[in-house]
């Protein structure tokens, strides 16, 4: 493509560029119009039981929506259609591009895009990069070589091109002041032109790890945080929809700010709440409507303790205790003669026989007390009340299994009579105390052991009503309910650890992005001071983030310098800011007599509106001055009237506390009456003001009436000169700061409880829900793997031992795509010979000891006739209904069923059938279905959860896609063929085809205590031939396959036959899904799962 950069070319391109907007708006407006009139008559003719009208009537309000949404985005490119330029050289394609990039995408037909949308892979080039050699990612997780040939900014205004400017660096330091410099709603509709590399850095973040943000103010925390929205659902539409996002703010106002902007890029139905609205949703049916939402009250002289960690940590132990004692840990033992049917004076009935005597031979063990208490001890995430009604279940499960039993038989009475006497073991259906009731108990407690905090008297603050939730959540809850997948935290230095801590534990499956700045944490004794608590709760995964943004884009440098010297005068560490150099005037200081206050402010804010400035707030210290000062100042000029519950950020003059001023700027700002009262010399005091002076852009004034606070009057001690200076420029990004701490994992089957892998390396791509496969990953000891031997370059044997040898036995091999067998027959090569630059092991002939006659050996080259799929017609595999049952989620297609039941946490069992469902293997010790998980059905997709797994079916392929509860993904059916049953000699045949990753590390394991086999593009036989030892295959990426077949099983990698494991003998293939972080893990579990532990 020719370079076109001159004016002329430049202002062609810009009226062609709109030329196809208006036809746009025009097309789009009829389509509009036309829907809006099908919908209306549908309306009119629609009746109840026309299921036929009532599709097409959903999927053309559908259409109607996103067609609407079109029309506005065509709209809005009409003044401007677009703000920047990259001209690149494409080094796959050997051809030069030239691309524009917009607020969004605009398409003149199906194959010519006139403009690129900004949240698009491509124009990460455009934030990102300076001219010269650069890449930018792509949907299958690779990164396109460029090399950037122009980088052009435009200033257009009215559709009329004002101006251009070539640059290394997007929105120069030139054209940035002059964005900055306008007033506030020009700067708001500039903000993605402007979005400088740091901030683009924070946007493009990955949604599936959670970051904290800690941003000076003026950094532009709130727009990249309103910016990431946009772009995680731009490029992560298959995974985020808008409801699984929750917006979390301090205050209401707030959070009109935030979403009132949120459809300027696009994004509609995202839900927004402050954090106490938060927790009262999490206590669901428990929330009591005679309470009432209050600020945060002192609550005693120890109040300020229940922001803190350790009080959480009291609350934890507290629920630990309460569950201990209240759950009955007695061995369960039932008398055989204490229900016998018979008849006694006369009367038929159930009567005890036992004559109070537990004769030994008369008695059975239903539940072990040992057994009960290992139960409680390996869920601690599971509530009080679940774990009562799962130790019922399993209860009434062993009284069903007596009644099965050999050697002795009950009547119909009998066995009513007994169920009854059971039922109620282990509690009732319902928690016997409310919330409010144990949060009494907890209060009481603490006050006895000396921590006096003050009972809240009908109203709830953010502390009471995260204490409560989480009371909620373990003890009270019987159902897991799916929450928000993404949370965003604005002003988060608001809120202590302890609220942080419970979010983390009632929100789960949930990742963060947490925006703050610890500066301007108003709460006094309540907020935060430094990140390091909330980093150990929320950033625990190893590429969990934390970001510095100490530049500040919104003050004048002498807006900026005045709040930076309120600050020193302080005794805490903090984050320098780096204001961007733009001058403005001096902040002007005024006394005036205290009758002419309010006359004087009016005059300051009429003159400012003079000059043009829209947005004007006079910021007060409290809520009642706010109130009085509103009503005098209306006297004077058009002011709006305080009001907590009404107020909001609109055009005009404002007044507000200081409080509510958290997160918003104004054109021009005028603090009022900061005097030594209001405004003492400490920490607090010092960030509230802070706070208020750094709210102005381009106009700071101080009015008042003498006293003025020393913050502002009073030099700066010198010991605290030197400490708000020399900030870094750049972005800091520091990776898990918190050092990845894990809990010890209990295996049991709902206790999967490590925390997510963070072993892979980041292969997200941009443009796309699904990861890309991540590349070979070296990992640490620790982490329970280790790094592939590398291949022998020289022909000198050498014993290389593959890592699992050791959790493997002494005999661990490696099968290779040589076509060597490996098993019990030696190879006529010999031992210790190189094959393809690898050294391979000896084989020896003691794994004969564990194979059966008429079946390979473990190990063993399969007939190659096994391996090639049958002939067959294009299967369907479309799911065509979806339904939930006790024993798992149901997916139907035309070609079967698939039934997925979790057994555990961790631990999935997948299970093919085009008839009734197998029976659980004889080799398999669980055969309950776990019944703490979640499904929810889209259009596309079918979506199923559980504490540690996360499973996405395609309703258009069927396919299956296997992900950890931090939604990285471990394992893809084939997203052709996932299952393919077949018709031969003894049973049948049954195929499941995989899509193993390039890198991936694949291992079988060994059974009684034998050598395990390393697999790579290779087939090999990985059965053992025996009832109870069942095919493990591993993968390093962290998950497992069980195949639940005692007969010949087989593993192939090799592309000629496609990635597959090939079950002989049988038309129902049934396996497990297990995952864990760690091969101990991974090994236990199945041991767990197979009744071996």
């Amino acid at each position: 493509m020719k370079r076109n950069t001159s004016r002329k070319a430049e202002e062609a391109y810009l009226a062609e560029t709109l030329r196809v907007v208006r036809d746009n708006v025009r097309e789009y407006g009829q389509e509009v119009a036309k829907m809006q009139e099908d919908i209306d008559e549908m309306l009119e003719h629609y009746h109840d039981n026309d299921t036929e009208v009532l599709t097409i009537l959903n999927n053309t309000v559908t259409m109607h929506t996103h067609m609407k949404r079109a029309l506005e985005r065509n709209e809005k490119a009409l003044k401007k259609p677009y703000f920047g330029r990259i001209v690149f050289h494409d080094e796959a394609l050997n051809k030069e591009e030239s691309l524009y990039i917009g607020r969004g995408g605009i398409a003149k037909d199906t194959t010519h895009q006139m403009v690129t949308d900004w949240r698009a892979p491509v124009a990460n080039a455009y934030y990102e990069n300076g001219l010269g050699k650069c890449s930018y990612p792509v949907p299958d997780g690779q990164h396109m070589e460029i090399e950037l040939l122009l980088k052009r900014t435009y200033e257009i205004e009215d559709a009329k091109l004002i101006d251009y400017y070539d640059s290394e660096v997007v929105a120069n330091d030139e054209l940035l002041t002059r964005y900055l410099a306008k007033n506030k709603k020009a700067v708001l509709g500039e903000i993605i032109a402007t979005i400088q590399q740091e901030q683009n850095e924070i946007i493009r973040k990955s949604p599936y790890h959670s970051m904290i943000v800690q941003g000076v103010a003026g950094s532009g925390k709130t727009t990249v945080a309103m910016h990431r929205i946009s772009y995680i659902l731009y490029n992560y539409e298959e995974r985020f929809q808008p409801e699984d996002f929750y917006i979390v703010g301090s205050n209401r106002i707030l959070l009109d700010y935030i979403t009132g902007v949120l459809p300027d890029l696009d994004v509609y139905g995202i839900r927004q709440m402050t954090m106490e609205q938060l927790f009262v949703r999490l206590l669901y049916e428990d929330w009591d409507e005679n309470y009432r939402i209050c600020p945060v009250r002192d609550a005693g002289k120890d109040g300020a303790v229940r922001g803190t960690l350790a009080w959480f940590e009291k609350l934890q132990k507290f629920c630990s205790r309460v569950e201990w004692n209240t759950i009955p840990r007695t061995t369960v033992l039932f008398n055989r003669k204490q229900f016998v049917e018979g008849l006694r004076d006369g009367r038929v009935g159930v009567f005890d026989e036992s004559g109070g005597k537990n004769d030994p031979k008369d008695m059975v063990v239903l539940m072990t007390g040992e057994a009960i208490e290992r139960y409680i001890r390996q869920n601690p995430s599971v509530s009080a009340q679940s774990k009562m009604l799962m130790l019922q279940e399993r209860l009434m499960g062993k009284v069903e299994d007596e009644f099965l039993g050999k050697g002795i038989s009950y009547t119909l009475e009998e066995k009513k009579a007994i169920r009854r006497s059971m039922r109620k073991r282990f509690g009732t259906r319902q928690w016997k105390k409310s919330v409010y009731e144990m949060y009494h108990d907890f209060l009481t407690e603490q006050k006895q052991q000396g921590i006096c905090v003050e009972e809240p008297q009908g109203e709830l603050d953010v502390y009471d009503l995260a204490a409560l939730a989480y009371l909620y959540r373990r003890m009270r809850e019987t159902e897991v309910i799916s929450e928000a997948h993404h949370i965003v935290v604005d002003e988060a230095q608001d809120f202590g650890v302890m609220v942080y801590a419970v979010l983390k534990e009632c929100v789960r499956s949930c990742t963060y992005t947490v925006m703050g700045d610890v500066s301007q944490n108003i709460r006094m004794d309540y907020g935060i001071s430094d990140w390091e608590g909330v980093k150990k709760i929320l950033l625990t995964g190893e590429r969990d983030n934390f970001c510095v943004l100490r530049k500040s884009y919104r003050n004048t440098v002498e807006i900026a310098n005045f709040a930076s010297d309120i600050l020193a005068h302080g005794a805490f560490p903090g984050y320098g800011a780096e204001p961007v150099i733009r001058h403005g005037e001096a902040v002007g200081i005024r006394q005036t007599a205290g009758r002419e206050l309010y006359r004087e402010a009016a005059k300051i804010c009429k003159g400012w509106q003079t000059e043009g400035f829209d947005t004007i707030a006079v910021i007060c210290r409290d809520q009642k001055q706010a109130r009085e000062t509103a009503e005098l100042l209306q006297k004077e000029l058009p002011v709006m009237p305080w009001d907590p519950k009404k107020a909001s950020f609109e055009k005009g003059i404002m007044v507000f506390p200081v409080e509510y001023t958290k997160g918003l700027e104004f054109d021009a700002v005028l603090l009022l009456s900061p005097d030594r009262e209001s405004y003492p010399i400490d920490d607090g005091h010092a960030k509230l003001l802070y706070v208020a002076a750094t709210r102005a852009l381009h106009r700071l004034e101080v009015l008042h009436t003498g006293n003025l606070t020393g913050l502002i009057a009073d030099p700066i001690p010198k010991k605290n000169k030197k400490r708000v200076s020399g900030a870094k420029k750049k972005i800091v990004i520091v990776q898990n700061p918190s050092g990845g701490q894990e809990a010890p994992l209990p295996y049991g089957t709902d206790a999967m409880q490590e925390s997510a892998d963070a072993r892979r390396a980041d292969g997200k791509t941009q443009g796309s829900a699904r990861p890309a496969a991540a590349a070979p990953r070296p990992t640490s000891a620790g982490a329970g793997w280790t790094s592939r031997p590398k291949p022998v370059i020289s022909g000198q044997p050498q014993k290389a031992l593959h890592p699992l040898a050791s959790l493997y036995g002494s005999n661990s091999q490696t099968a290779q795509g040589s076509g060597r067998a490996v098993g019990n027959r030696q190879s006529a090569q010999g031992s210790g010979r190189t094959v393809n630059g690898t050294v391979q092991p000896r084989v020896t002939g003691d794994m004969h000891a564990y194979t059966t006659s008429g079946v390979r050996s473990f190990g063993e080259l399969p007939d190659t006739a096994k391996l090639r799929a049958a002939g067959h017609a294009k299967i369907d595999h479309s799911i065509r209904w979806v339904q939930r049952k006790e024993d798992g989620l149901y997916l139907q297609s035309r070609y079967g069923v698939t039934r997925l039941s979790p057994v555990g946490s961790g631990i999935l069992r997948v299970t093919f059938s085009r008839g009734e469902m197998p029976p659980v293997h004889p080799a398999i010790a669980v055969t309950r279905v776990e019944k703490n998980w979640q499904m929810r059905e889209k259009p596309t997709l079918v979506e199923m959860r559980t504490p540690e797994m996360y499973v996405v079916a395609d309703k258009k392929t069927g396919a299956l896609r296997f992900l950890d509860k931090d939604s990285e993904i471990l394992l893809e059916e084939s997203g052709q063929d996932r299952c393919l049953i077949e018709n031969a000699p003894n049973g049948g045949r049954s195929r499941l085809f995989f899509d193993w990753k390039k890198g991936e590390g694949l291992y079988a394991a060994g059974a009684l205590g034998k050598g395990g086999i390393h697999l790579e593009k290779t087939a090999r036989c990985i059965s053992h031939g025996v009832e109870n030892e069942l095919p493990y295959l591993i993968s390093d990426r962290g998950y497992g396959i069980l195949s639940a077949s005692s007969k010949e099983v087989i593993f192939c990698s090799l592309p000629v036959y496609g990635n597959q494991i090939c079950l002989e003998g049988t038309q129902q293939p049934d396996y497990y899904i297990i995952v864990g972080k760690k091969l101990e893990t991974l090994l236990k579990a199945c041991a767990y799962l197979c009744g071996k532990l």
